[in-house]
């Protein structure tokens, strides 16, 4: 086997623990999942702090189906962390926002991804 390919399974290995121990600590700390940590987080990067369903799906990698769970459980858990709306001029899209409980959640869930990211990147 290749020093290269070896490299890149040690930092693929790397990773996944990083993932999971990201995971457990959201979970266990926030009570959010990874991913809805990234559906607040690009909410939160974007100009109108709203998406599209659509472009969000994509952004998180998630399947229509999974996506579209994962938001009916946004809007219920914790306060509402997001908000659902039909767009103005097409009727057929699906703008989600986050609220002010979200922005607090994301907020403080920073800190515990940051401390782990930090690791992985030192």
């Amino acid at each position: 086997m290749s020093n290269l390919t070896q490299e890149w399974l040690n930092r693929t290995r790397e990773q996944k623990k990083n993932l999971e121990l990201l995971e457990t600590r959201l979970i266990e700390e926030s009570n959010i999942t990874l991913n809805e940590y990234y559906v607040l987080y690009f909410l939160n990067i974007s100009e109108e702090k709203e998406m599209r369903l659509n472009d969000l799906q994509l952004e998180i990698g998630l399947s229509q189906s999974a996506m579209s769970r994962m938001i009916s459980r946004m809007e219920n858990k914790n306060c509402s962390l997001i908000e659902r709306h039909c767009c103005m001029t097409d009727r057929r899209g699906i703008y989600i926002g986050i609220t002010k409980s979200g922005y607090l959640k994301l907020k403080s869930s920073q800190k515990i991804v940051d401390s782990i990211v930090r690791k992985f990147l030192n």
